[in-house]
């Protein structure tokens, strides 16, 4: 999103109307009102974009946060039950509110969402809320499995702004081979139950994405899924390409049983035995710069795929943000990435690279304005 071409373009909107609009992986996105120091920030991270030094020159505007190491389904390819994955907790109110207000002068938007089910954790809308009290923009992606119009009526009043409903297939059957424990008419009818309460409060938040992933097990409903979205009233529907490496390294076995037979959901280009064509350039990372990753146990790292805790830059129930984000071991992290990035596991089989698709979303359509 961020880059000098991306800054010069908004550059009458951030001056003038102190306003940023961007895309989140296709969501429309629009905050008002920022501070200068927001602004100012913008461009010296922006900086950064364009020299790799291992310094950072100014604060994340984006940050990854897991309110929850833990999720109620379980699905084949997701590391969140698996022994390697780290912070199997849930971030404590304490935790965020610290990074919140150690960071949030500078954070234009949070996903709030990581190897986990977001609203297992009690205080997931507080949360919202409170990042909302900074003039922060918030994002979450949910199975939804777990709600009710309690819980819809809290998320409305949280204002947080955008809500990704995973949901892979419009049948039980389908549903059920990529969301074990789950159920796709449970889902389908707690995504009412939102639009519903929505509706009644007269509110126009959350913006809700029906979403796909499509694979190779649910290619077939993409059609009856787009119709399913206009049904229900949601906001937007999105398919998102399957993204192989989920756990962290390449294996053609996966990608063979996974890939869409439509290349056009696919994630990546194939050579024979579904080895990932190398000619598409790999990905332009400047997470270590940009996006620091916070782990439910207050681990703060360069990425989400960091989930066995190679490269910690510290915790945030320890240390304040400052001497994490510019601290010695963030910047050894960032002299390593910048020398060498393949000898860094997690980023030698990063899943961004090669991608044909310059997001995750592959289709969309904004369904109300």
């Amino acid at each position: 999103m961020l880059t000098a071409g991306f800054l010069l373009r908004n550059l009458g909107n951030l001056l003038l109307r102190r306003r940023f609009e961007f895309q989140f992986d296709r969501i429309p996105m629009r905050t008002d009102n920022l501070s200068p120091r927001k602004i100012r920030n913008l461009f010296r991270i922006g900086w950064n974009r364009v020299f790799l030094l291992a310094k950072a020159r100014g604060h994340p505007y984006s940050a990854h946060i897991s309110p929850a190491g833990l999720c109620n389904l379980r699905c084949d390819s997701c590391p969140v039950h698996e022994d390697e994955l780290k912070g199997k907790t849930v971030l404590s109110f304490n935790a965020f509110r610290k990074f919140i207000d150690e960071a949030g002068d500078y954070l234009i938007y949070i996903i709030l969402w990581g190897w986990g089910e977001p609203l297992l954790n009690p205080d997931f809308h507080r949360m919202a809320a409170y990042a909302k009290g900074k003039n922060i923009l918030t994002v979450t992606s949910t199975n939804l499995n777990r709600f009710s119009r309690e819980e819809a009526r809290k998320m409305i009043d949280s204002g947080l702004d955008a809500l990704i409903v995973a949901l892979d297939g419009v049948t039980e059957e389908t549903y059920a081979r990529l969301r074990t424990g789950g159920s796709a008419g449970r889902v389908i009818e707690n995504t009412r139950i939102l639009i519903e309460e929505r509706s009644r409060a007269r509110a126009k938040k959350p913006l809700v994405n029906l979403r796909m992933v499509v694979s190779k097990e649910n290619e077939h409903e993409v059609e009856p899924f787009r119709q399913l979205a206009r049904s229900l009233g949601v906001d937007m529907v999105s398919f998102k390409a399957f993204s192989t490496r989920q756990k962290g390294f390449a294996d053609p076995g996966i990608d063979e049983r996974y890939a869409p037979g439509n290349e056009g959901y696919r994630w990546y280009r194939y050579r024979d035995g579904f080895v990932p064509d190398r000619k598409p350039k790999r990905y332009n990372c400047r997470f270590p710069w940009t996006k620091p990753t916070l782990f439910p146990d207050g681990a703060v790292l360069a990425c989400e795929f960091d989930f066995r805790y190679e490269h910690v830059f510290g915790n945030i129930n320890d240390q304040s943000f400052e001497e994490i984000w510019f601290g010695p071991k963030a910047r050894q992290f960032r002299t390593q990435f910048k020398a060498d990035r393949d000898c860094i596991s997690f980023c030698r089989d990063c899943v961004y690279d090669y991608k044909l698709i310059p997001g995750c979303t592959v289709e969309w359509e904004i369904l109300k304005r």
